[in-house]
């Protein structure tokens, strides 16, 4: 769930109960907790949280357009049972929130929520869980209860044990989500977590997607909570003396819970992700879904067979997804149809995961207007760093092509397509689609012509799929805000239901098993090359028919012949970056020399480097926004993609008229204020990046360095290659004295401006780093910090720092961070 505005205030916030919370952990394992006064701290709100008697009994939360509310337990637990009465926003509570939840802390956390989604006056709140493992959930489900939850109290409760986790409303179980890592299948269970409960605002998504905003004319809007009621394992220096015999522990849900869930889901649910088909389009996540009726086929059939051939639908495949759109048309399962309307399309996947093969089948696509649908046929991995090999194929209007479109993904990353218009129209007939898998290569190829060849080019560190297991998959979806014509050409629904036909499927591979897989390296497939005579045939289809290639699109990938090679370049922001956001807010200007980021109420805006970096470094001049800028942001930093970035940060934190800009490094927080007006002139910004440490340095001067200190435990930026970035942007929200100050809009527009850009660096590209190729000769790959740089590391820290999270025992009250020890 996003707590962003909860994180923004709590990181503002006071940290004093850590402190309460270590001393009487020591004290206690088990915790039965009965008063808000002793258990909890309202954590945010400036007020709006309120214990209204003696006892602790009663506890409100409120929210008005300045802000919502929230408190937090003192302690921290690892397994427990935490249970609240809780009496809802009345009335017309579209727009807000209100929740109740465990949560740890970090960017890999584990969560388990209660959230309580406003309505209109006469609509139900949906009652919306969810549970997060290591920062990944997906995992919803979502109610309409039957009771009003706004005229009494009612009780909800979350029981936490390392088998289960169940969610209870007035006693009756609404949800149970079990266990299952043995199937691959992540469950809190290592990450300790506090209570949390809150009351914010969220019109952009909580009622009916963001349609129905929050009316502040009700305001203050006001939920109440008693008889909080946590039975928990406290966690106390690293380590919970958890009590095996509080029953709890082990509770399972008996015939009569099982029954009464099945009541609430049969009745009360409204949204469940097991049975989303237009969000898994590929298959619904059958495993957490309680589904595991496959896994059990894998494992019967796998281990009696090394090498399948396949030659049945009914045998080897299963219809996962559809609701009866896919069907098996003929006794001997040789036929197979996968269909699409409006409200779902369909798909299937092999019995069997195997580890390299050879895949093929002859499919008939959908005829006539086939805009904005996609009908597939590929290998795929699970998990959030998969492996896949495509076939998919992207329809079009009437009289037009399909496009075919090849990629390659290794775990997780693609951006590997080639694509294709076929010598022949594949909606007339049957044409058979192959994928060969070995550990030297993957060659797709149509009606035994190979259209393309991916080598296996680990030794000049391109990632190759050979680790992870994949199932086979078909399907037929809807995507037509990118199919066709990049989403221009819409689904013709009039012309529903569309019908893709699959037929003679066949797959020859090695059945992954136990854990293992018995490959025969006897079979043909398993050492297959491309001779002379298949190559000329690949070099005719793609001379002929490719229409897209990565490897030759110098606009995606400006610096792709120089991959073998450092790149250094210096101030021509026209060939190193591309203004990425802000609607002509940011310019470039002087040839090339000078860029400009501006901010008004609208928007703001960024650029980012057309080149991604394994290891550099990178300097740049900035002048900042001068006079009031408070509640503004002008960033210069470095980032990867993806939910488990890294990143390196330079943000300036905007001021009032005559006080200093914050210099912030988020990446372990230090701040500083600098010893010279930044607005009034150019300063060189510069972050150095090697594999041994990052240097942060303003005019040549050293403000901080973080050492890699793998070696203790602690995480460093190493393996992710990352772009550079630099944004102009409003956070009034917290950037200045924590939001109290707010940006001053009659002063905009806002603007920063930057000049002479160098980067010296290893230039990424197809998998691979310069750096894992030629030894860099650039001295800033082994630059460390020598005795005059160190002092005036420490002249800067002595004199302008202002906040160090190494020093800082109220957010840290068991210890500081083990990497401090190693800090200048």
């Amino acid at each position: 769930m996003s707590h962003l505005q909860i994180k923004m205030k709590f990181s503002c916030g006071t940290r004093f109960a850590f402190l309460a919370l270590f001393l009487f952990a020591l004290q206690s394992v088990c915790v039965y907790a009965g008063s808000f006064h002793k258990d909890v701290q309202i954590h945010w709100g400036d007020g709006r949280g309120k214990i209204h008697d003696n006892e602790g009994k009663l506890l409100s939360l409120s929210l008005d357009k300045s802000s919502g509310s929230g408190f937090q337990s003192n302690q921290e637990f690892l397994y427990g049972k935490a249970e609240v009465q809780m009496k809802l926003v009345p009335g017309n509570s579209a727009g807000t929130v209100t929740t109740f939840y465990l949560k740890a802390p970090g960017t890999m956390w584990d969560e388990i929520d209660f959230e309580f989604l406003g309505n209109i006056s006469g609509h139900p709140y949906t009652l919306h869980t969810n549970v997060y493992t290591k920062g990944t959930g997906d995992k919803e489900q979502q109610f309409h209860l039957w009771f009003d939850p706004t005229l009494g109290f009612h009780t909800y409760c979350i029981t936490w044990n390392p088998q289960r986790i169940i969610f209870t409303v007035d006693g009756i179980p609404i949800r149970e989500f079990k266990n299952s890592e043995s199937i691959g299948i992540p469950f809190p269970k290592d990450q300790p977590m506090r209570v949390y409960a809150s009351l914010w605002e969220a019109e952009h998504w909580a009622t009916r997607g963001g349609l129905e905003k929050t009316d502040w004319s009700k305001a203050p809007f006001t939920a109440f909570y008693r008889n909080y009621n946590v039975e928990g394992c406290v966690w106390a220096n690293g380590k919970s003396s958890c009590p095996a015999n509080s029953p709890w522990f082990t509770q399972t849900l008996d015939k009569s819970g099982i029954d009464k869930v099945k009541w609430a889901q049969s009745k009360y649910m409204v949204y469940n992700y097991c049975t989303d088909t237009k969000r898994f389009p590929k298959g619904v996540p059958k495993f957490s879904c309680g589904t595991r009726f496959a896994f059990l086929v894998l494992f019967l059939i796998a281990a009696q067979s090394v090498a399948v051939y396949a030659g049945s639908f009914h045998k080897d495949v299963q219809i996962h997804w559809g609701d009866g759109r896919g069907k098996v048309r003929d006794r001997d399962g040789k036929l197979l149809s996968l269909s699409l309307d409006k409200s779902s399309g369909s798909g299937f996947q092999s019995n069997q995961e195997f580890l390299y093969g050879k895949a093929e089948v002859q499919m008939k696509l959908v005829a006539g207007n086939s805009a904005g649908t996609v009908t597939t046929f590929y290998l795929k991995a699970p998990g959030t760093m998969w492996d896949e090999i495509d076939f998919e194929f992207l329809g079009n209007i009437s009289g037009h092509p399909y496009t075919l479109h090849t990629n390659v993904y290794t775990q997780g990353s693609g951006d590997k397509e080639q694509q294709f218009h076929l010598w022949f129209d594949p909606t007339k007939n049957f044409h058979t689609y192959c994928i060969t898998w070995n550990p030297q290569r993957i060659i797709f190829t149509v009606d035994g012509i190979p259209i393309r060849e991916f080598k296996n080019s680990e030794s000049i560190g391109v990632p190759f799929p050979k680790n992870q297991p994949m199932r086979l998959y078909a399907s037929l979806w809807e995507a037509e805000h990118w199919a066709t014509r990049g989403g221009l050409e819409k689904t013709d629904w009039s012309k529903a239901p569309f019908t893709a036909f699959y037929r003679n499927y066949n797959v020859e591979g090695c059945v992954w098993a136990n854990g293992k897989s018995s490959c025969p390296a006897n079979s043909p497939w398993f050492t297959q090359t491309l001779d002379q005579r298949g190559i000329d045939k690949m070099k005719w289809a793609q001379s002929k028919y490719m229409v897209y290639n990565y490897c030759t699109d110098t606009k995606r990938f400006p610096k792709a012949l120089l991959a073998a090679a450092f790149l250094a370049s210096a101030a021509d922001f026209n060939s190193d970056v591309n203004v990425a956001w802000g609607n002509g807010r940011g310019k470039i200007l002087n040839n090339g020399q000078l860029l400009t980021l501006t901010l008004d109420k609208s928007s703001g805006s960024g650029f980012q480097s057309k080149t991604e970096y394994l290891f550099g470094k990178i300097d740049m001049q900035i002048k900042l926004v001068p006079g009031n800028s408070a509640g503004t942001v002008t960033t210069f930093y470095l980032k990867s993609e993806g939910s488990t970035w890294d990143e390196i940060d330079f943000e300036f934190l905007g001021n009032m008229t005559g006080d200093p800009y914050t210099l912030y490094t988020p990446m372990f927080t230090l701040k500083f204020h600098l010893w010279f007006d930044p607005t009034a002139n150019f300063h060189t910004y510069s972050i150095l990046w090697n594999p041994q440490r990052i240097i942060l340095t303003v005019d040549d001067t050293p403000i901080r360095e973080f050492k890699n200190s793998e070696s203790l435990g602690v995480l460093f930026p190493k393996s992710k290659p990352m772009r550079m970035y630099a944004s102009l942007w409003n956070a009034d929200d917290w950037a200045t004295r924590g939001g109290l100050v707010k940006t001053d809009w009659s002063k905009a527009p806002f603007t920063a401006s930057y000049r002479n850009i160098k980067i010296d660096g290893c230039a990424h590209s197809n998998g691979r780093s310069s750096c894992t190729s030629t030894k860099p000769t650039s001295t800033w790959y082994t630059q460390e910090m020598d005795s005059t740089s160190q002092a005036r590391l420490r002249w800067v820290q002595k004199n302008y720092m202002i906040y160090n999270y190494c020093t800082d025992t109220k957010r840290f009250p068991q210890g500081i961070p083990r990497e401090c020890a190693t800090r200048s």
